[in-house]
């Protein structure tokens, strides 16, 4: 039996489990009326429109609540400070939704921009419309209001992310600020290991160092075993063995935050063969550009 239907099988007996089925929003919260299901995640509402499936409620639900299982004050001031995690269909995107329906895209010098886009940013964005760029740039992105999308946390074949659970990315962004707001002795030690790793070049030309923000959430997905293979000189970095081994102030940070669990009951590919992309693994898989 593979990892990819024990996967499939978990959120279905997680969506048999779910004692309390898909509910508007309370109006105490102040949601958006477009938003008509709604599942608490430890306090942090997880809504979406009337066209996502149960199952991907559900999945995400238990997500959020794995990863904040280990500290319970981080939920509590992601709830507290008004943090919440939309779930968008596979025929919906980002400026479908009302908070996000005024969005532009980035300037040149917007810090979230990838090394690549910023060289190329005349051709990649530059021509572009302000929804045509964010259709095209995300599926899931974190923060206040934080977006996944159906097809993602369900590791359906058609994510443009297949391999990985952005979700838990998009996540990590939030226990970052949460840990900014609630543990400063913690939020330096990951201040230090990301410039530990700017001054040895550990994760070298990856996404992992655009910011402090992409840093840690990058290396969620490793602690949790749920990101696509990183190479570097030849070194693989898949798990959260290796990123132990690699990088191991980020590793000992991870451990602050998460404890020793390393896996997430519905994520779709915790442990999955589709971590590794087919074809012969290349020496470094940092964007040519």
């Amino acid at each position: 039996m593979s990892l990819r239907f024990l996967a499939i099988a978990s959120v279905a007996t997680l969506t048999a489990c779910a004692s309390v089925a898909a509910s508007p929003p309370p109006s105490a919260l102040g949601i958006p009326d477009f938003y008509t299901q709604y599942r608490d995640a430890d306090g942090i509402p997880v809504v979406s429109s009337g066209v996502v499936s149960e199952d991907a409620m559900v999945a995400a639900e238990a997500m959020i609540e794995d990863m904040l299982a280990f500290r319970p004050d981080l939920a509590k001031w992601l709830h507290d400070n008004g943090y919440r995690v939309a779930i968008i269909a596979e025929t919906e995107a980002l400026l479908d939704l009302p908070e996000n329906a005024h969005w532009t895209k980035p300037a040149p010098d917007d810090p979230r921009l990838t090394r690549c886009e910023k060289k190329h940013y005349d051709e990649r964005i530059g021509r572009l419309t302000d929804r045509a760029y964010w259709d095209a740039r995300a599926r899931g992105i974190g923060g206040q209001h934080t977006v996944g999308s159906e097809e993602d946390v369900l590791g359906l074949p058609t994510s443009r992310y297949y391999g990985e659970t952005i979700l838990v990315h998009e996540f990590a962004h939030n226990i970052l600020f949460a840990i900014q707001g609630t543990d400063p002795d913690l939020y330096d030690q990951v201040e230090a290991a990301y410039a530990n790793a700017q001054a040895n070049k550990l994760w070298f030309e990856e996404y992992n160092m655009t910011t402090v923000q992409e840093y840690w959430a990058e290396g969620t997905q490793f602690w949790f075993d749920s990101n696509r293979l990183q190479v570097f000189d030849g070194r693989r970095i898949l798990g959260h063995r290796d990123l132990e081994a690699y990088d191991p102030q980020l590793a000992a940070a991870l451990r602050a935050a998460y404890g020793d669990r390393h896996r997430l009951a519905a994520d779709p590919f915790w442990m999955s063969d589709a971590r590794v992309p087919p074809g012969p693994i290349p020496e470094n898989t940092a964007e040519v550009c």
